[in-house]
């Protein structure tokens, strides 16, 4: 599945997808959660089980289309004696929106007694998990979260998440997670790889890229990093995408991306260095700085705020600034990138946990609560 191979996290969700309660895979958009998923599955496979594999990024639209891309994710000899079952949840499914509730909450019933068909054990396997709340805009749904964690939390199989945004996930269940940590040096084949790590700071998708690029291309690690970092470049089209992604789930799109620029441009400063630079309140720059936390896209660390994606902070300060960057440029941005020392998360990467605590940034008693203003979709 990837020529890139994390034994640890393997191990892990191998023992995991036996039994246990859920585990949610964590990381940002190219960790390689997807590709460890899809590598369990292949395992499973080989080891006798039926595993079902679900992307709820595409699944989770409207509760019909949802339930029927679940089922359809369900191999025949995975449903055995619950085909009928699987039949009246598909005929509820198709008789309109106004079923579409009932058709969820009759899937979730369905996924919590699908233990094992034919003496194989089925184990579920969920993509970018937190895309259930896509359904919460429909009538009967609003906490579709809450059945949907009861429903797996009942299963005696195991059963895998995987989301890129742990913050959310943190917010909607309490459930162990796994970090897919970088890739270090040793994960990484040929003579290369310390270059490879530095320059993509670890992240498999970034890795994979640069790796392809020195084949095709020639040249080294830098050369290939400015080469794809260039407008259209493939390192440059992942990071667009992966920027895209993140304002378009926080608040404040446009004051976001100003945040994101200083911090880009000044990593690891807190909340007082902030406020001047973006020119707002500090009640205002701390909301700001919580929605970027909100959907990790950076992070605070002793209360100084740094990207979750190195990579990504490099994009930002040479593409998120309405010109197009040099090759000067973006050779001296890739000088900088392959100075950083190799990832190290792989001796540092907590093992299962319990969730932490939501991080905030000097939260102000007097500031009242946000609620919940989700409008249901007739």
């Amino acid at each position: 599945m990837s020529a890139f191979s994390r034994p640890d996290l393997e191990s892990v969700l191998r023992t995991r997808a036996v039994s246990g309660p859920p585990l949610v895979l964590t990381g940002p958009p190219g960790a390689g959660k997807t590709t460890l998923l899809r590598g369990l599955a292949a395992h499973l496979s080989a080891q006798g089980a039926v595993p079902v594999y679900l992307d709820l990024m595409g699944a989770a639209s409207t509760p019909e289309r949802f339930v029927v891309a679940a089922l359809r994710a369900i191999p025949a000899e995975g449903l055995g004696r619950r085909l009928p079952l699987a039949t009246e949840i598909h005929r509820l499914a198709g008789s309109g929106r106004l079923h579409g509730a009932e058709a969820v909450t009759a899937l979730f019933r369905l996924w919590a007694s699908l233990d094992e068909a034919d003496g194989r054990p089925v184990v579920l396997l969920i993509d970018e998990a937190t895309e259930i709340r896509s359904l919460a805009y429909f009538p009967g749904l609003r906490h579709v979260h809450d059945p949907f964690a009861g429903a797996l939390a009942a299963r005696r199989r195991g059963t895998i998440l995987a989301t890129s945004f742990p913050s959310a996930a943190r917010k909607l269940w309490t459930l162990e997670t796994l970090a897919a940590r970088p890739l270090v040096p040793a994960d990484v084949p040929g003579e290369h790889a310390n270059d490879l790590v530095r320059a993509s700071f670890g992240w498999p998708r970034y890795v994979a890229i640069l790796t392809e690029s020195m084949r095709r291309e020639g040249g080294g690690a830098a050369a290939a990093w400015s080469r794809e970092m260039a407008l259209g470049g493939r390192l440059e089209t992942a990071c667009r995408q992966t920027y895209e992604s993140l304002l378009l789930r926080s608040r404040g799109y446009g004051i976001c991306k100003a945040a994101l620029a200083v911090i880009a441009h000044e990593e690891g400063l807190n909340l007082t260095a902030l406020v001047p630079r973006l020119g707002r309140t500090p009640g205002a720059v701390r909301d700001y700085l919580q929605w970027l936390v909100g959907v990790d896209a950076i992070r605070m660390v002793k209360k100084k705020y740094v990207y979750v994606d190195g990579l990504l902070r490099h994009w930002v300060r040479l593409h998120a600034r309405g010109v197009i960057p040099t090759v000067a440029e973006l050779d001296a941005a890739a000088r900088e990138a392959l100075s950083t020392e190799p990832a190290k998360a792989a001796a540092e990467a907590p093992s299962l946990t319990a969730p932490p605590v939501a991080e905030t940034v000097n939260p102000d008693p007097s500031s009242p609560a946000r609620r919940d203003s989700l409008i249901e979709i007739d």
